[in-house]
């Protein structure tokens, strides 16, 4: 997960461990530039997909204040279908960020 406006990296899971301990860093830097070039040019950014035929990966809007980063290197796995995961994913979390808020509002 990225922050959404300054695209710090919030959390990540790994199902194994790669040698690269900075790739989540590295990757927000990457999409930070680009959503630079984006607000440059006037342009809007939501979401990217990028696929090869090693891997897939797809940053996409996830809650009002995160963008999601999901990388497969399945290749059974299509776009699409994590597109909808996210989608289904997406009203859990942001009922959770909700709860949350309250939560803190009625602490104070």
């Amino acid at each position: 997960l990225f922050e959404r406006a300054t695209f710090l990296v919030i959390s990540h899971a790994m199902q194994r461990k790669f040698r690269d301990e900075h790739r989540f860093e590295k990757i927000s830097n990457i999409i930070k530039q680009f959503k630079l070039s984006c607000t440059k040019s006037q342009a809007q950014f939501n979401s990217m997909q990028v696929c090869s035929s090693r891997f897939s990966a797809l940053i996409d809007l996830f809650t009002p204040t995160t963008y999601i980063l999901v990388v497969s290197s399945q290749p059974a796995f299509r776009p699409a279908a994590i597109q909808l995961n996210i989608k289904n994913a997406r009203p859990f979390f942001e009922r959770h960020i909700s709860l949350d808020m309250a939560s803190s509002k009625s602490d104070t």
